[in-house]
């Protein structure tokens, strides 16, 4: 399965249009439809935002991962710290913090396009 046919799945899930989900991320629906219809990759804004919208990890758009859950995902990675497994607290903990982190990537970025001087 390719990320369009992923974002495809989702998409029809969600029950949303092409041109709701170009809308919602910010496109032009041709610009979403060559996403799904495996022309184009999506940049990393859009990923991110395309992630959001549908509630699934990057990852899983990746197909990094066929869970599309992050926590779920970060569960079955069994991931160690020292070689101490992380119990279910410590990953949420974990969770969390990334969850911060890409927030915080994403507002830097939508400064920096706010603050571009054209001209």
């Amino acid at each position: 399965m390719s990320i369009g046919d992923r974002l495809k799945r989702l998409r029809l899930e969600k029950r949303l249009t092409l041109q709701e989900v170009a809308f919602k991320i910010g496109l032009a629906k041709s610009s979403y439809a060559s996403y799904e219809g495996g022309h184009r990759n999506p940049p990393i804004d859009k990923l991110v935002a395309l992630a959001r919208l549908y509630q699934v990890s990057t990852d899983y758009l990746l197909r990094l991962t066929d869970t599309p859950d992050s926590m779920e995902s970060l569960q079955k990675q069994h991931l160690k710290w020292d070689g101490i497994s992380l119990n279910e607290k410590e990953l949420e903990i974990v969770h969390q913090v990334v969850e911060l982190m890409t927030d915080k990537h994403q507002e830097n970025s939508e400064k920096k396009v706010g603050h571009m001087d054209i001209g």
